[in-house]
C-alpha cells in the first residue's frame, strides 16, 4: 500500500503544473511522501522515493513522446525517477531533523534533475508550480531553490512553531519590493504566425512558416509604431544564409516599418544544423546560437539504443549548441534571449544582467499538448526570479507579455495567427536570487553531510 500511496502522491503533485496550476497540490504530495517514508528501512525508502518520482514524471512529461513514440518518454521518466533517491535520507525517530533533511534533500533532488542526465531535464521541478500561490514571494529572494526548500519543509514539519515561523517569513516577503524599474519602456510587437501542420515536420514545406509570419507582420504592424518586432523560434524555416531572397525580404520589411526585427531561424555552419536568433537592423547585426539544446527535440540521447525500439528517432536531426551569450541592444536597452528550452538552465537565469527578457519558442514541435502551458508557467517563474518583464513569443502559442511579478499582462490564444503589441518596462537591477548563484544548493549538500555526520544513526 505504501508504494501505491507514493505513486499516487507523485501523480497528485502533477496538478501543480499548468494548465491545472493547483499550487497546494505539490505541497500535499510532499506531505504524503514524507509520511509514507517514516519508519521504513533504507532500501524501501529508496524504492518509495523513486516510485513517487515516477508518479510525477510520467504525466508531466508525457508530451515528450508525442512524435517520437512512448519509449523515449518512459525511459526518460524511469531514469529521472532515480534522481528522487535523496528523499530517502532520514533518521529513525528524529522528526525535527528529518524535516530539515527532507527539505535539503528536495533541493538536491532538483539540482540533479536540472543537471543529469543528458545535461539535465528540469522541466518537472516542483519549484515551478508556485507562481500563483503565496510562496511566489520567495522567487525574487531565494529563487527556485528557496521555493522547493519551503515546500518540502512545510510538507514534512510536524511542530507548529517552525511552520508558523516559515509562514510568517513568507508573509513578510510579500510586502518587500523585489526589484526596481528604471522608468523607461519599449513598445514591442510579438508575432505569432502559426504553422499549418503540428509536429516534427512543421516546416516540411520550405518558406510556409516564414511566409505566415511575414504576412502576419505586414498586416499587424504599422511603420514607426514599435521599437522592436520579435518572431518566435524557427519562424524562418529556411537557412537565412542560404536563401538570400528570404533574408532580403526581412531587410526590406525592417526598412519599411523602420523597426528592427529579431528572427528565430535555422542555419547550417560547417554542415551542422544550428538554432539561431538573428537581429535585423535592417540587415543582420547580431546572431545568437542556442546554447542549451532540448533532448528528444533537438537531439536524441542514446540514439543507437533507442533506434532498437522505434524508428521515429530518425525524424529528429541533431543540432549543434552555441557557445556565446549575445544580448540584443535596442535604443540603449539590452535584452537577454532565451530560446525555448534554455528557460530551464538556472545558470543562464542567474547570469542575467539585461533590462528585460526575450523568450522565443516553437511549441509546434509538441502539438496541442500541455507543454505549451507548462513552458509559459516556467517563463513566469523566471520573470519573478530575475525581476524582469518577459516578451514571450511562440509559433503556436501561448504568446504573452509577462510582468516582473509573474502575472500575464496580455496574450494571444493558442493557434491564432496574430500580432501582440504592448510596452515592456526596463529593469537593470539584479535580484537577490541571482546574486546567491549556486551557493544555496551547495549549502544544502553541506547541511545534509553535516547532519549525517553529527547524528551517525542513519538507517
Amino acid at each position: 500500500m505504501s508504494f501505491i500511496a507514493a505513486f499516487l502522491a507523485g501523480s497528485f503533485a502533477y496538478l501543480g503544473f499548468a494548465p491545472n496550476s493547483i499550487w497546494i497540490a505539490p505541497i500535499i504530495s510532499l506531505f504524503i511522501l514524507n509520511t509514507v517514508l517514516d519508519d521504513k528501512l533504507l532500501i524501501k525508502r529508496i524504492g518509495l522515493s523513486q516510485v513517487f518520482g515516477l508518479g510525477l514524471l510520467l504525466p508531466t512529461q508525457i508530451w515528450t513522446g508525442t512524435y517520437v513514440g512512448n519509449a523515449p518518454w518512459i525511459l526518460l521518466a524511469v531514469i529521472q525517477s532515480i534522481l528522487f533517491w535523496p528523499f530517502a535520507i532520514r533518521f529513525k525517530r528524529k522528526r525535527n531533523i528529518n524535516a530539515l533533511l527532507f527539505a535539503f534533500s528536495a533541493v538536491v533532488m532538483e539540482l540533479l534533475l536540472r543537471t543529469i542526465p543528458f545535461t539535465g531535464f528540469g522541466w518537472s521541478r516542483l519549484s515551478f508550480t508556485q507562481v500563483n500561490g503565496p510562496l511566489a514571494a520567495i522567487y525574487p529572494f531565494l529563487g527556485c531553490v528557496g521555493v522547493i526548500f519551503v515546500m518540502a519543509f512545510l510538507g514534512s514539519a510536524r511542530r507548529l512553531f517552525p511552520i508558523s515561523l516559515v509562514l510568517l517569513i513568507v508573509l513578510g516577503l510579500n510586502f518587500i519590493p523585489a526589484s526596481n524599474r528604471t522608468g523607461s519602456s519599449l513598445r514591442i510587437a510579438l508575432v505569432q504566425g502559426g504553422v499549418k501542420d503540428l509536429g516534427l515536420n512543421f516546416n516540411a514545406k520550405p518558406r510556409e512558416v516564414f511566409n505566415s509570419h511575414l504576412l502576419t507582420t505586414i498586416n499587424g504592424v504599422k511603420p514607426n509604431t514599435v521599437n522592436l518586432i520579435i518572431w518566435p523560434e524557427n519562424a524562418a524555416d529556411v537557412d537565412l544564409y542560404q536563401y538570400p531572397d528570404v533574408r532580403s525580404s526581412i531587410v526590406e520589411l525592417s526598412k519599411s516599418l523602420n523597426t528592427p526585427i529579431l528572427i528565430g531561424g535555422i542555419s547550417r555552419s560547417n554542415g551542422q544544423l544550428r538554432n539561431i536568433s538573428a537581429f535585423f537592423d535592417p540587415d543582420i547585426s547580431m546572431v545568437y546560437t542556442k546554447r542549451y539544446l532540448t533532448p528528444f527535440g533537438e537531439y536524441i540521447p542514446l540514439r543507437s539504443f533507442l533506434q532498437k525500439f522505434t524508428n521515429l528517432t530518425n525524424q529528429v536531426e541533431d543540432f549543434k549548441a552555441g557557445l556565446q551569450n549575445n544580448s540584443v541592444i535596442i535604443s540603449e536597452n539590452s535584452a537577454q534571449v532565451f530560446i525555448c528550452y534554455e528557460l530551464l538552465n538556472d545558470s543562464f537565469v542567474r547570469d542575467v544582467d539585461s533590462d528585460f527578457l526575450i523568450v522565443q519558442t516553437n511549441n509546434a514541435t509538441f502539438g496541442n499538448t500541455k507543454q505549451l502551458d507548462q513552458e509559459l508557467q516556467i517563463a513566469r517563474v523566471r520573470a519573478l526570479e530575475t525581476g524582469r518583464e518577459v516578451a514571450y513569443v511562440s509559433t503556436t502559442g501561448i504568446t504573452s507579455f509577462i510582468n516582473s511579478d509573474g502575472s500575464i499582462k496580455s496574450q494571444i490564444p493558442k493557434f491564432q495567427a496574430a500580432v501582440l503589441i504592448d510596452s515592456v518596462q526596463m529593469n537593470g537591477n539584479q535580484n537577490l536570487s541571482g546574486k546567491l548563484s549556486i551557493y544555496p544548493e551547495l549549502f544544502s549538500i553541506s547541511m545534509i553531510l553535516f547532519l549525517l555526520i553529527r547524528n551517525r544513526r542513519f538507517a
